[in-house]
């Protein structure tokens, strides 16, 4: 029987008590995976879902509104539910300086951390705060920037040095995933209790506390992740917590090119990632979300090791200095073409397909400049090319090239997957290659097609499609219409 059927309409007044033990258990892990997620107020029900391993129907048939979820968190925190409206006004209660806005003061604040604690000690000064808060050993964790494992930056030697298994795109957990691998961290570390990092959306850390700590952390960890990520840009401490090994200078100027990997914009989520990371260098991928829409990008520079490094981040450069100038998408382009070409070596280009989403029109626009195609996953999981007129790769004519863009109208839950050929052609087991095939299977699982369980499971299916390392890079980006 499936869960759907199992989990007959549990009115969100019922009493919990009278449901079926598969449908209180299925209650019960929407709850959990809920309450872990409730770091970021902009967490989808799609994610709850996916997070709480059920069906978007399952969740609903429980909880038909996100009020109705709310109600129940706070029934199961045994916080009062919020009274209705009076009539009357209320007035605010006098906070003295310092405090306002706030029933307390916070025990860390960012501005003062990075104004009297050097960027290095940062991180040691997070987990005091937190230890004196919590009365309870804490360490900090974060992950490893190739995604697979999270790795002590600070805190108490009781804890390990690292966790394997981190599902992450890169330094950045994956929201959804956080339920699941807390579980497995309680198998591994029973009397350990995490507290997520959340900044814009983001997971970029743990707080690992061993045992339940006296206060609430949660406030610390939101100021710790916003205070991580600003000192991180004038220490080299942080970063090199982030690396199992030595990169090669390949490899960490790409690693300087990558935007977030986990973003939410206008009217979808994007996603990124890529493998390896400690090695090659030729691949990046780039989006940001203006006021006129959000840009896309994707792209692969001949050759390989530093060379290739270099030559992506010039036409990234090029790409992202025409989009602040206010340049549109052929513009942009054209800037990235003259900028390869004017390196001066005729074995210099990049492939590269760039695009522009408007949330307001639900449109993708798009130039695929002799890149592998986009695909375009709908709604029940089929697989399409996304075509559109052929350019050469940019560099590799001397005359200016005419581009002309293609459109489509996107519908809510479908998803564009771009990738490089470092996906579609890596090797598999059986001397084949993983191909328009593999992306296909690797996503036809996901129950709750996010941007970011979508990417990872791309580069999950990768990873284990052959035990060989890849040969080349393979990078991956996923925009899923909301």
């Amino acid at each position: 029987m499936s869960e759907a059927a199992r989990d007959q309409a549990p009115s969100a007044v019922q009493d919990s008590s009278a449901l079926r033990s598969d449908a209180q258990a299925s209650r019960e892990r929407i709850l959990a995976a809920a309450e872990m997620l409730a770091g970021d107020p902009r967490t989808s029900m799609i994610e709850i879902a996916a997070a709480a391993g059920v069906g978007r129907s399952t969740l609903y048939r429980h909880f038909a509104t996100r009020h109705v979820l709310q109600r129940a968190l706070q029934e199961r925190a045994g916080v009062p539910a919020t009274p209705g409206p009076t009539g009357r006004v209320a007035t605010m209660p006098f906070r003295a300086p310092g405090q306002l806005g706030r029933d307390r003061p916070l025990a860390l604040e960012v501005t003062h951390v990075l104004d009297e604690v050097p960027p290095h000690l940062v991180p040691d000064q997070l987990v005091a705060e937190a230890r004196r808060a919590g009365g309870v050993a804490v360490a900090l964790y974060v992950v490893d920037i190739d995604g697979s494992h999270l790795l002590r930056l600070a805190g108490s030697e009781e804890f390990p040095d690292a966790l394997p298994d981190a599902p992450a795109l890169g330094p950045e957990i994956v929201p959804e995933a956080l339920p699941g691998f807390q579980q497995r961290l309680r198998q591994r570390l029973p009397g350990c209790v995490c507290e997520p990092l959340w900044l814009r959306g983001r997971v970029t850390g743990l707080l690992l506390c061993m045992g339940t700590p006296l206060a609430p952390l949660d406030e610390i960890a939101k100021q710790g992740a916003a205070a991580l990520e600003l000192a991180n840009d004038y220490t080299d401490f942080i970063e090199a917590a982030r690396r199992r090994k030595p990169t090669s200078p390949a490899a960490e100027i790409q690693q300087n090119l990558f935007p977030p990997r986990i973003v939410r914009i206008q009217g979808a989520q994007l996603a990124g990632g890529l493998l390896p990371s400690y090695e090659v260098g030729g691949d990046w991928f780039d989006f940001v979300d203006n006021r006129d829409g959000a840009w896309l990008a994707i792209a692969d520079s001949a050759g390989t090791g530093a060379t290739a490094a270099g030559l992506g981040a010039a036409a990234l450069g090029a790409l992202r200095a025409a989009r602040r100038s206010g340049h549109d998408l052929e513009e942009a382009l054209l800037a990235m073409n003259q900028t390869v070409r004017q390196l001066g070596n005729p074995d210099f280009y990049v492939s590269a397909l760039v695009a522009r989403w408007r949330a307001a029109t639900h449109t993708l626009r798009w130039v695929n400049c002799g890149h592998p195609p986009a695909y375009l996953a709908d709604t029940e999981g089929n697989l399409t090319e996304l075509r559109g007129p052929p350019h050469p790769a940019l560099g590799i004519r001397d005359d200016e090239p005419d581009f002309t863009a293609t459109e489509r109208r996107l519908r809510a839950g479908e998803r564009v997957i771009l990738v490089t050929d470092g996906i579609t052609e890596r090797r598999t087991e059986d001397g084949g290659h993983f191909g328009v095939d593999g992306v296909r299977q690797a996503i036809a699982g996901i129950e709750n097609p996010t941007a970011a369980a979508t990417a990872l499971a791309i580069l999950q299916a990768v990873t284990e499609c052959w035990r060989e390392p890849l040969e080349d890079d393979g990078t991956v980006a996923v925009l899923a219409i909301a």
